[in-house]
């Protein structure tokens, strides 16, 4: 786990006496830990402003301004707002976000949701009634766009009639493998039970 020390206020005695023994306790250095999975709140009535990293989720109710936000989840409710950056693995957005939004899952806008600024996923969902005022930019994920890329660059080569789509051909090219693996486990089975 990453720690980092962190100096005591100067209005506490770096040193307490206990009262029964009169021995000396040093409390020199405080340990933060950072990066954890703990879940974050941010309630209705708060206030910040800061970095905030969590292997956890965030929830934010309240107002987030200068933010720098890092996390798996992030949802922000209807009344929640924030100002800055956040990078997460999915968000859920009821709220106002104002600046550059990474996720490398999805993003839901819910329809009370007010978006501006830069927004760079692997999915977006809107709901009627959103607000968007941001360059979005969807990312596809290079797992499945690799492998689906491949066949379908393939098919993409041959000439197309006015009637046939690419999406035919994408959906034509997963149903051939679905029937060839069909088939041939039909044959292995029959090859064993004799």
């Amino acid at each position: 786990m990453n720690t980092d020390s962190v100096e005591p206020f100067s209005s506490v005695p770096s040193t307490t006496q206990s009262k029964e023994s009169g021995r000396k306790s040093i409390a020199s250095t405080v340990r933060v830990l950072r990066a954890g999975s703990e879940d974050i709140v941010v309630g209705e009535n708060s206030s910040l402003e800061g970095s905030f990293e969590t292997q956890g989720s965030m929830f934010v109710d309240g107002t987030m301004s200068r933010a720098d936000l890092r996390t798996c989840l992030l949802s922000i409710g209807v009344a929640g707002s924030v100002e800055g950056s956040a990078h997460a693995d999915r968000a859920e957005i009821a709220g106002r976000f104002e600046g550059q939004l990474v996720v490398t899952g999805e993003v839901i806008l819910r329809s009370s949701s007010h978006v501006t600024g830069e927004i760079q996923c692997g999915k977006l969902i809107s709901h009627r009634g959103a607000t968007i005022k941001a360059e979005v930019t969807v990312v596809e994920d290079e797992d499945e766009a690799g492998e689906a890329g491949n066949e379908f660059r393939a098919l993409a080569r041959l000439p197309l009639r006015a009637n046939v789509t690419r999406s035919f051909l994408r959906r034509s090219a997963t149903f051939g493998y679905g029937v060839f693996f069909t088939l041939g486990a039909i044959g292995l089975v029959s090859l064993f039970a004799h």
